[in-house]
């Protein structure tokens, strides 16, 4: 079992759903909370909350074996991981109450739970990463639950960033959105719809990171989720230039 796998659920992990992270609601900070119980007052009737993501190719895998039309649906893996969710939930823990608050409005930062967890790091090309998946991962579901699992131990890890001397990702950035040490949306954007894009439906830099690169997802996988964004980038400057 990999070390962010802390639930030994069949039903999570052979979805490709194999990062977990189980927070008591009570233990958490008073700024946390603050913000969870303002945007989330239900929150104050639950135990638990509880991280899932996924790290690897797995979870793509098994999304693309269930899901048979994937590229018809708006929301195909928001709806494949709120359908696992509730499965395991129903299966492994069909007393306690729970509620599914992302996919869904945002009630606390994931990426500030994700710090908790120990499995993000901030990285020059704006996407986490960490030593065992490197910037192979993603939240994916954040549950208010009555269960009573073990919690997760808070844990500090050093970023692999740090120790990264030869900065791939940076020299790989084709726009050199990434030169100044912090990342240049405007020069990313502005690249990306270039007719000659080399990134249109890919992250040059986010390939080129040699952490953990064992799992780095499929080029179908990557043409999917950047191709999505470009779709966003392509409306939003549509809409710019009507107004």
């Amino acid at each position: 079992m990999y070390p962010y796998q802390t639930l030994s659920s069949p039903i999570l992990n052979d979805a490709g759903l194999n990062c977990h992270a189980v927070f008591a609601i009570a233990s958490l900070s008073e700024d946390v909370k603050t913000i969870l119980f303002v945007r989330c007052p239900q929150a104050k009737n639950y135990q638990q909350l509880i991280l899932i993501g996924h790290a690897g190719r797995q979870f793509w895998q098994s999304l693309n074996e269930r899901v048979a039309d994937l590229h018809q649906q708006a929301h195909p893996i928001d709806t494949f991981t709120v359908s696992v969710v509730e499965q395991f939930l129903q299966t492994e823990h069909p007393l306690a109450a729970y509620e599914i608050v992302y996919p869904g409005a945002y009630t606390v930062s994931l990426l500030e739970l994700g710090k908790l967890a120990g499995w993000h790091h901030a990285s020059p090309f704006m996407v986490g990463v960490n030593a065992q998946y490197g910037p192979w991962f993603a939240y994916r579901a954040l549950v208010l639950a009555n269960t009573d699992l073990p919690v997760t131990p808070t844990t500090a890890s050093e970023s692999p960033c740090s120790t990264c001397e030869d900065t791939p990702c940076i020299n790989a950035c084709p726009p050199r959105a990434l030169d100044d040490g912090k990342f240049n949306l405007e020069k990313c954007v502005n690249y990306r719809q270039q007719a000659d894009s080399q990134c249109k439906t890919t992250c040059l830099a986010r390939r080129a990171c040699p952490v953990a690169s064992e799992h780095r997802y499929t080029d179908e996988q990557m043409q999917y989720h950047y191709g999505r964004s470009m779709k966003m980038i392509e409306l939003y400057a549509k809409k710019q230039q009507e107004s």
